[in-house]
């Protein structure tokens, strides 16, 4: 029964999504999805119909009431990377263009996406967060890893949706928990990577984990993280915690609307 509830939870997200894209409701991701359709690559929808097996990104199927088989594409649009299984590796990117940047044929290119806890020991509370870094792909990717926390540890690579570090004499130097790796080496179009959504939804599962942001509203705090990694409202919540939890396992229940 909680499968099921579960299940037509997740159904109920995937809709509302739907739905945002086409009244344009969510100005995101109607530009995320604008924008990689018109670079002819897969798009926020496109990816949830691989990982779900659902037809978001088949517009003409919208409009005729007819899908085109799951092996197979509209036409015109770019072929989806199916999910592969787990013998693929703990850190291989399904759902992704497996095409990767170059700098000048020497150094082959993607985007690693990390999560990480640095506990506060005047507090005895927790701050948990995500980074990324573009690295080359050919060198070890833990090393990486560790070194975009390290990084991020000292507020550099601060991207454009990413929270700045909190500051005080308390802070240990952060510890890096999980990371996956895409190929979005222009972070605008990381919603192209499953291994963001993954990281945004493991990111949530670890403040939930610790106790929940201060925005939650428990009293007294349980976690430094003031606010949540993922809005409660936010419509492609649901997708990122069930990306996570296909993939590391579930952490913490979903917390959001």
């Amino acid at each position: 029964m909680a499968e099921a509830a579960s299940s037509a939870t997740t159904g109920k997200a995937l809709v509302a999504g739907g739905a945002l894209v086409a009244v344009g409701g969510s100005v995101v991701l109607v530009c995320v999805t604008a924008r990689a359709a018109l670079d002819g690559k897969q798009t926020p929808l496109d990816i949830a119909d691989t990982f779900y097996g659902t037809h978001f990104g088949d517009i003409q199927g919208w409009i005729q009431g007819c899908y085109a088989p799951k092996n197979t594409a509209p036409a015109g649009s770019p072929a989806l990377a199916s999910e592969p299984n787990s013998a693929a590796g703990p850190h291989t990117t399904p759902g992704t263009t497996p095409v990767h940047g170059r700098d000048k044929g020497t150094r082959r290119l993607g985007r690693i996406y990390v999560t990480y806890t640095k506990f506060n020991r005047t507090v005895s509370r927790s701050y948990s967060g995500r980074t990324s870094m573009v690295i080359d792909l050919e060198k070890d990717l833990e090393a990486q890893a560790d070194l975009a926390v390290a990084s991020r540890d000292l507020n550099h690579h601060v991207q454009q949706d990413e929270k700045t570090e909190p500051k005080g004499p308390g802070y240990l130097p952060a510890v890096r928990d999980e990371f996956d790796v895409g190929a979005a080496i222009d972070y605008a179009t990381r919603y192209s990577d499953v291994a963001y959504w993954r990281i945004r939804g493991r990111e949530q599962q670890l403040i939930d984990f610790h106790g929940g942001a201060q925005s939650d509203g428990r009293t007294p705090s349980r976690t430094e993280n003031v606010q949540r990694g993922v809005a409660k409202d936010n419509p492609l919540g649901r997708l990122f915690h069930d990306a996570a939890t296909k993939r590391w396992g579930q952490l913490a229940p979903y917390t959001g609307d």
